[in-house]
This record gives structure tokens, sequence and C-alpha cells, in this order.
């Protein structure tokens, strides 16, 4: 399976394609799935039979791909949040993604998802990281975004530009709980 962008004189969208690869020197199309119209894609991540899907125009759809049979993917729920997401973590029934928040400048920041019910994800908590406009570098590299699940910590790289016109680098230590940030 792959999941990317399609433009070529048409409107924006993505699609989920899964291949054949009984023959690996001819590989087959056998289904797809297209999400994210007039949308730029920003983060996918396969998970079992579970594709998650992230695409971004003024609002951070988070698509959840059922790709249980592969000749069939359907998109069973979608979210609508602000902003976008660059990276996610899948953790069983919940997903921690770090990504920007645009609803008071731009922020990065990190989301925890409950996804229990693939066709009604919801979201459980955001924490935004420093002040005024942020960024991180797990934005762009996700080595950088380090989730330490068994002992209940995130660990994120930022910089921001505060309100006083202040420039600060830090790490930010986040308690990860399983509702909550």
């Amino acid at each position: 399976s792959e999941v990317r962008p399609r433009t070529s004189g048409q409107p924006r969208f993505s699609r989920m394609e899964n291949f054949s690869i009984v023959n690996p020197d001819e590989p087959r199309l056998v289904g797809h799935v297209d999400v994210g119209n007039n949308e730029s894609l920003f983060a996918t991540r396969f998970d079992g039979d579970l594709v998650y899907i992230v695409t971004f125009r003024r609002i951070d759809p988070l698509w959840i791909v059922d790709n249980s049979n592969p000749l069939r993917p359907v998109v069973s729920g979608e979210l609508e949040i602000p902003g976008w997401s660059n990276y996610i973590h899948p953790l069983g029934d919940r997903l921690v993604t770090i990504g920007i928040d645009n609803i008071d400048g731009w922020r990065a920041a990190v989301q925890l998802f409950d996804v229990s019910d693939p066709s009604a994800p919801t979201l459980l908590s955001k924490a935004p990281l420093g002040e005024g406009n942020s960024w991180s570098e797990a934005n762009y590299d996700e080595k950088a975004f380090k989730v330490f699940s068994d002992e209940g910590l995130i660990l994120v790289p930022f910089s921001s530009y505060s309100s006083s016109g202040g420039y600060a680098s830090a790490v930010q230590l986040i308690d990860l709980n399983r509702d909550s940030l």
C-alpha cells in the first residue's frame, strides 16, 4: 500500500493504493480510496488493518481508512480540527501526533486522539508548545519526537518567539496519560 498526493491537471486529492505483488516483476493495482479533495497530504501511518491519513487546507481532517480488505479500502472515520499533524504515532486505540495548531498564531502542538471507534475518532487533548509562534524539529524529522509510552512521557524540542519579542529553544516534557496530555 502507498499514499500519495494526486494533482495531474485535476483537483488535488490523496489516494491510498493497494498493490498485489504475487508477481513482484509486475505489481498490480487491486484497490484504492481517495481522501482530502483539494487538500494537501501531511502525514500517513499504517497500523495493522488501519491507515491514518492527515490532509490540510484550512482544517485538519484525520482520516481513518479500513484496509482489512485491500481490494476495497474504505474511509471508516474522519475528524476535523484546526491545524494539521505532520507525524502520527499509534498507541493501540490512541494516537499521539505532532503538528501545527493554527488557532492563535502558528504553534507546534502535540495531540492525543481516541481511535478506539474508527468510525468516530475524537481529540482528547492538545499541548501547544511555547508562546506565540513556535515550531519543532519534530515537524520535519520524526526522530526528534520521542514517545516513552511505558513511562508516560513525550519529549519534543521546540523554538518559539514570545509576545515580549524574546526567542527561546527548549525541550518540552509532556505527561502522557491514557486520556490527556
